[in-house]
């Protein structure tokens, strides 16, 4: 049996209950559900490059759960991982520095953090391309992530509210790695998307030819937002979201008007774009 490597996972609910070391039954249950559902799909992405909508059965790897503590309520994921898997993966290459970074930047992207960034140097390098992946698992497409992991998140946020449990923290052992509370939650609670189509002028500043998902500028919110093809997008025309990209990265003004609807939190926020369809803007 191949040597495990074992990396834990706090969670601590604070507020309400949670004080008394003691979370409200249901909600709570439905809490600890979500978390545990949420580290396993992202813990999958990390250790396949895939990304799946359930909690599939983990191959080289298992999570537990550890009694909650005294003080405010307090329980461990402890994540057991082949050091050396026989896909040479990023775990067995780099180990826990990388697997919290991630997990932290896939979370805070999931809560609305749209600007979230790997720290981890060999991370950025993956995902910004700055060089060849050099490890045989493939780069996962971390907005598509993001996106997968909000509805394990709701379930998280389950008990959180103005009259009970305040925040909710998951770290590792020696720090923070993302807080939820009454704004992240509002954020994972999508509202609806729009019916009617807008046209919004904009550039592509980053896009994923396996996913087809992509990150663009709209100068009308002066943001960069996540966007990934609807189902009425014609596939001919994804030649132009390259095109964009490449004029963002030379320095050009490479822009496009796109066809698309807004998706929204529970406060109306934009969460994410819709693209329908897109046509190059006149020089």
């Amino acid at each position: 049996m191949a040597a495990l490597a074992e990396h834990k996972i706090k969670i601590r609910y604070e507020g309400g209950l949670a004080d008394e070391n003691a979370l409200p039954g249901y909600d709570g249950a439905v809490s600890i559900d979500g978390i545990t559902r949420a580290v396993h799909i992202a813990l999958h992405a990390y250790m396949t490059g895939e990304v799946t909508s359930r909690a599939t059965a983990l191959k080289r790897a298992s999570i537990q759960i550890r009694p909650a503590r005294q003080g405010s309520f307090v329980f461990e994921l402890v994540l057991l991982i082949e050091a050396y898997p026989a896909t040479s993966g990023l775990v067995g290459a780099i180990g826990a520095p990388m697997i919290y970074d991630f997990l932290k930047t896939a979370f805070k992207r999931a809560t609305g953090g749209l600007d979230a960034e790997p720290e981890n140097r060999i991370l950025q390098n993956l995902y910004h391309r700055q060089e060849p992946p050099p490890l045989k698992v493939p780069p996962v497409d971390l907005d598509e992530l993001a996106e997968i992991l909000e509805g394990c998140l709701q379930d998280a946020h389950r008990p959180i509210g103005p009259d009970g449990i305040e925040t909710i923290s998951i770290g590792s052992p020696r720090q923070e790695l993302v807080s939820f509370n009454l704004d992240t939650k509002d954020w994972v609670n999508t509202r609806e998307q729009s019916e009617d189509l807008e046209i919004l002028r904009g550039n592509v500043t980053r896009y994923n030819s396996m996913s087809r998902n992509a990150r663009v500028y709209i100068d009308e919110f002066r943001r960069i937002v996540p966007m990934r093809p609807a189902g009425d997008f014609d596939v001919s025309s994804l030649a132009l979201l390259s095109w964009s990209l490449h004029g963002s990265n030379i320095g050009t003004h490479n822009k496009l008007d796109l066809q698309v609807r807004r998706v929204f939190s529970a406060s109306g926020k934009v969460k994410r774009l819709l693209l329908s369809g897109c046509e190059r803007v006149p020089v």
